[in-house]
């Protein structure tokens, strides 16, 4: 009886060691396909979820300048500095601040420009000067317009030039934004 529970002992403790052994090479035998998966997977999604992130700053930044400078009273002059600017230097100054709040975002113009939408159909035209009358809003409807040109930088920049540039990955993307909104004084147009 005591040989037969020798063996027995003896056979399962080399099931046991077996088990083991085959258990920790999977992990190691696994090891690579999953940090293959991970940096196929992962980094480009991290970068294209950077620079998604980034775009969504910069189209804000022109929302945010479009909304606030249709606020304004006039459209090129100041009226009573600081306090009432006109609607292109404050659209300016609240595009430049948006864009510079985040990394990454580089602003490169800014283009502010009136809308005109005549309300009984047409052609719809658009000016970068002040309006050579009063605004009539009883045959048109003004629209305050900002267009944002910058550059969103990629999430690892590259300081050495490759033998190729890719836009988003080593190179920055060249992009645009643009947001309208209607003016809420219409008085001031012609200044």
């Amino acid at each position: 009886m005591k040989a037969s529970t020798a063996k027995r002992k003896s056979a399962m403790s080399s099931l046991v060691i077996s088990n083991f052994r085959l258990s920790g090479g999977n992990e190691v035998a696994e090891l690579g396909p999953t940090l293959f998966i991970v940096i196929i997977m992962f980094f480009p999604l991290l970068i294209l979820g950077t620079v998604g992130l980034r775009y969504a700053f910069f189209v804000n930044a022109a929302r945010l300048a479009a909304s606030t400078g249709s606020q304004c009273s006039t459209f090129l002059t100041d009226a009573n500095p600081p306090k009432d600017c006109s609607a292109v230097n404050t659209a300016n100054v609240i595009a430049t601040q948006a864009a510079s709040a985040f990394s990454g975002i580089t602003l490169t113009n800014i283009s502010c420009s009136i809308v005109i939408s005549p309300l009984a159909g047409g052609a719809v035209s658009k000016q970068t000067t002040p309006l050579a009358a009063a605004a009539d809003t009883n045959l048109n409807s003004y629209n305050f317009e900002v267009v944002l040109n910058g550059q969103l930088q990629p999430l690892v920049p590259n300081p050495r030039n490759w033998i190729f540039q890719i836009p988003g990955l080593t190179d920055p993307i060249a992009t645009s934004a643009r947001a309208d909104v209607v003016f809420e004084r219409t008085q001031g147009l012609n200044q």
